[in-house]
């Protein structure tokens, strides 16, 4: 079905591009902050078994998951705060004109943790977004695929990596370009080990200041190169979770002319 935009452009509905991660109990799970894989068992007591496999005549399963280190997630200033704020209750709309851009992280050496780290910085973003600058104004999701790509993304363990991150001014330059929903490929925009200061979180967020609750980051995405970089719709979708973060589904789809 294509669905229109306005009288020059729209969408196929057939056509969804889905760059979540999928969580799941198999080999090899994508993995981050140090915890285990996601749990997935079947209830079992004396009058019940929750798996028509072993003669029960339902499937029915409990699962233990941690939304930041097993999958696809998108979160709310909650993540960061004292006050309790729920992803659920934040999120409003589900539907964003987006811009994809790929960057090339800088290597910096990190004097504080004496470490090369690999950082997204505002010449970055600005390198890779220069050729979209029309198309900035009525974006208000930003996604962005780190170098190198490729599927091991799907199956990495982030723990004790020291990752790709965002440099404080990266994150300065996203709010100034007016984007509410940031989505990115690793498994936080901030260092792995930065003593707990989270300073990309609580910059996209304007925490404690004057926190923006209607703004989302969504981690650990993965965006195959075949998703050439330029302008979609984007799809948010959540659970109906009451937590800080969701797992989530992102779905972009082109947009075509007509």
């Amino acid at each position: 079905m294509n669905l229109y935009l306005n009288e020059n452009e729209f969408i196929r509905t057939d056509k969804p591009l889905d760059i979540s991660i999928p969580i799941h109990n198999k080999e090899n799970p994508v993995l981050a902050w140090y915890c285990d894989p996601i749990k997935i068992e079947p209830v079992m007591n004396d009058q019940f078994v929750g798996d028509v496999n072993l003669g029960g005549s339902v499937n029915f399963r409990n699962i233990f998951i941690n939304p930041h280190a097993h999958g696809t997630h998108t979160e709310c200033v909650g993540h960061i705060s004292k006050e309790y704020y729920s992803i659920n209750q934040h999120l409003k709309e589900f539907h964003f004109e987006a811009l994809l851009i790929s960057v090339d992280p800088e290597t910096i050496y990190n004097e504080e943790f004496k470490a090369e780290d690999q950082v997204v910085t505002p010449d970055c973003i600005r390198q890779a977004i220069r050729e979209f600058e029309s198309q900035i104004p009525n974006a208000k999701a930003l996604v962005i695929r780190t170098t190198p790509n490729g599927d091991f993304k799907q199956s990495k363990n982030y723990s004790g990596t020291n990752p790709i991150y965002y440099s404080k001014e990266a994150i300065e330059l996203i709010n100034e370009l007016h984007f509410d929903h940031l989505i990115v490929d690793l498994p936080s925009i901030d260092r792995e080990q930065d003593g707990g200061e989270l300073t990309g979180h609580h910059t996209f967020w304007n925490y404690p200041s004057n926190p923006q609750l209607h703004k989302t980051i969504t981690e650990l995405v993965y965006i195959p190169d075949a998703i050439k970089d330029g302008r979609y719709l984007c799809n948010i979708q959540i659970t109906a979770l009451e937590n800080d973060a969701s797992p989530s589904k992102i779905v972009l789809y082109k947009i075509e002319n007509h």
